[in-house]
């Protein structure tokens, strides 16, 4: 009965972190479609239903069908099921599975990857003003991972090195996808 209470526990912590981190619209200003949103809750919803624990520091994003997984967690085997669970919600077409495995209690490291995070939002409010792309990013361990739509190669580019010069940012990943406008 004890793991199952600290299981429930955890897969409402997901839902809260969730919650609390948005699906990175509020702190990257990529507005969210409706499906993305649904997708997003069915994902969180078979978390639920799945009791999976392992999901107390995994940060779920999903732009265009793709979903982005990002966080710590303490086992492989914990990863891949994130990464089958995501897989199993019908509309997700993509899953990028950059969840960092090893210790998931160094408070300090997290923090300062919130504060990393945060350092970007303000760089690329300050670039990119109300005309934000639709561009997430999640950082873990000092990486930044980029994922979302850029409109064109220069704002792909743009929005690369604008991440790259953030303050704590010691590597960059980029799953950006360009799609021109109307294309």
């Amino acid at each position: 009965m004890r793991a199952g209470k600290a299981t429930i526990l955890f897969s409402a912590a997901f839902l809260l972190a969730g919650a609390a981190y948005g699906s990175g619209a509020a702190q990257t200003g990529a507005d969210e479609t409706p499906s993305d949103r649904v997708l997003k809750q069915s994902v969180l919803s078979r978390a639920l239903d799945a009791r999976a624990g392992f999901f107390a520091d995994i940060r779920l994003d999903v732009i265009g069908g793709d979903a982005l997984l990002t966080g710590r967690v303490a086992t492989l085997q914990e990863k891949a099921k994130a990464s089958a669970l995501v897989r199993s919600v019908p509309g997700i077409e993509t899953v990028i599975n950059e969840i960092y495995v090893g210790r998931t209690d160094d408070i300090k490291r997290i923090t300062s990857d919130l504060l990393v995070e945060r350092r970007i939002s303000k760089a690329m409010h300050d670039v990119f003003g109300a005309q934000m792309p639709k561009i997430n990013w999640r950082v873990t361990n000092g990486i930044a991972y980029v994922f979302g739509q850029a409109k064109s190669e220069w704002e792909h580019n743009k929005a690369l090195a604008v991440i790259k010069q953030t303050q704590g940012v010691a590597q960059v990943v980029d799953h950006l996808k360009t799609t021109p406008v109307g294309g």
